[in-house]
């Protein structure tokens, strides 16, 4: 199954060094967004209740998000350049196409440094609710900047218009999956319409510019790649989609005019500034993500506490140790109940291919659960994921990962409610052990992530884009990507050290 990830799809060692780099990034990014909650929260208490537990709780919370903070900074400005050298041509598509969200996440980044470290350094010289308002900027800024990066995450998993392939059975000998796309009046001209519907092209209608039309993404891959690999349209699958005419005066034009001219009438259409919002899994996959961080970081908080208290049994440790314990309880049963149920309805409807791998190797008595918990009907017949054609089939390695996921934050449940029925009974036991709660709950968020990217594979952009055409001509060596891996992993273990060091001591 390994195997299968790494060799039946191009890129394999470069895909396991983006896989790294960008995993290290969201290990250190969750805290961003879940440790600035917690800490204002921490703070609105003592506001009510004046007692100065809270306040050395939010304020040692505090300290935690500062560090990780400039660490993640950095981890992430690696991590950009790093898809800029191994992915140009996904880079250029989205600064062609779908730029905003990223534009807009660098004034959300500027929100976070002003906000958080003014929320640090103005402790005691803002009154308390001047600061908690500074606290709620901070988290602004972060969740902002979240939003703005999962839009353009969402469109590489589902770009609006997609038309899935499964619809009460595989229809992938009409074509589809189909992109819909909107071609402007003067490429129509220049069409022969009969051989693209031949092609399994559907005309779905007209706007006053364009005839909107969806296309089978077979097509639409080859036509990005030939567009990005610098072929002319008589070396182009489009040239056979030509008039006679028009083969003699375009045949010598790049194919990426062409294309550029479609794509960007599409993204012109749907709307320049809002085309990545309108993924149809963006909510589910924004809030999904939300609770992963502060589920994280609750159970992060946990741990710390439940190590001091342990080693020094003072009493805002104890309280601590209960703040993150019931918050993470709390966070955990909405992912589980309510982001994750949506988040899995939006994979079963939009990426059938990818609900199929996930399922692929399901219990008999488990598939009537599966089918009413996606489709809402016990006699939903799960999607078969060895009826998908080899060149658009997700690598079986995720429905495993995808199952031990759900096992491994089922047990992290148990060991929370056992942890915390302990403290509602005020049991004096050693709590040290809890700090596992954080690694489980990082190895949780790790596997859902593997997921989401592995299983969208062959894609780079689902329809759009595959992986081949996304990658670089010049690959780094294997010993050159071990290199840079060891180097993300090293600024891990210095985080990791940091923050054991530094962060409880208060």
């Amino acid at each position: 199954m390994l195997d299968q990830w790494l060799s039946s799809y191009p890129a394999g060692y470069d895909r396991v060094l983006s896989m790294i780099g960008i995993e290290i990034h969201w290990i250190i990014l969750q805290y961003i967004l879940g440790l600035s909650l917690l800490a204002v929260v921490a703070e609105v208490i003592w506001l009510k209740t004046k007692k100065e537990e809270w306040a050395k709780i939010s304020r040692t919370i505090a300290k935690g998000f500062i560090i990780v903070f400039a660490v993640g900074a950095a981890m992430g400005t690696a991590s950009e350049f790093g898809l800029v050298l191994l992915w140009p041509n996904l880079i250029e598509a989205a600064g062609r196409y779908i730029y905003f969200p990223l534009y807009a996440e660098i004034f959300a980044f500027l929100m976070e440094v002003i906000f958080i470290y003014m929320f640090w350094y103005a402790w005691k010289k803002l009154p308390t609710k001047a600061h908690i308002v500074v606290g709620i900027l901070a988290i602004t800024g972060a969740w902002f900047s979240a939003s703005m990066i999962m839009s353009v995450n969402s469109y590489m998993q589902a770009p609006p218009g997609i038309i899935p392939a499964y619809d009460n059975g595989w229809r992938f000998d009409e074509g589809y999956p189909k992109l819909t796309l909107f071609v402007p009046n003067e490429i129509v001209s220049a069409l022969d319409v009969e051989v693209l519907q031949s092609l399994g092209t559907d005309v779905l209608g007209k706007t006053d510019n364009s005839v909107i039309v969806a296309l089978p993404v077979s097509i639409v891959k080859q036509l990005i790649s030939d567009a990005f690999s610098g072929k002319t349209v008589g070396e182009s699958l489009l040239y056979v989609a030509l008039t006679d005419a028009a083969k003699n005066s375009l045949k010598d034009v790049p194919a990426l005019n062409v294309v550029d001219a479609i794509v960007a009438n599409t993204v012109k259409e749907v709307g320049v500034y809002t085309v990545t919002f309108k993924s149809p899994t963006y909510f589910a996959s924004l809030l999904h993500t939300l609770f992963a961080a502060i589920t994280v970081s609750s159970f992060t908080v946990a741990g710390g506490y439940a190590l001091s208290y342990s080693r020094k049994n003072v009493k805002h440790a104890k309280l601590g140790l209960k703040y993150g314990l019931y918050f993470a309880i709390a966070s955990l049963a909405f992912q589980g109940i309510v982001t994750g149920h949506e988040m899995g309805v939006a994979v079963a409807e939009w990426n059938p291919e990818k609900f199929a791998a996930m399922e692929a190797n399901t219990p008999a008595f488990l598939e009537r659960i599966v089918a009413y918990l996606s489709y809402g009907n016990f006699n939903a017949e799960i999607p078969d994921y060895y009826q998908i054609p080899d060149d658009l089939r997700p690598p079986l390695l995720i429905h495993y990962l995808y199952y031990v996921k759900i096992t491994v934050a089922a047990v992290l449940g148990i060991m929370a409610l056992l942890a915390a029925y302990m403290l509602y009974r005020d049991r004096e036991v050693s709590y040290g052990y809890l700090i596992i709660l954080p690694i489980v709950a990082q190895v949780v968020s790790f596997l859902g992530w593997a997921v989401r990217e592995i299983g969208r594979k062959p894609w780079t952009i689902y329809g759009v884009m595959d992986v081949g055409t996304a990658h670089t001509i010049n690959p780094p060596t294997l010993g050159e990507a071990a290199i840079i891996s060891l180097y993300f992993v090293g600024i891990l273990a210095v985080l990791t050290y940091s923050t054991y060091k530094f962060l409880w001591r208060g």
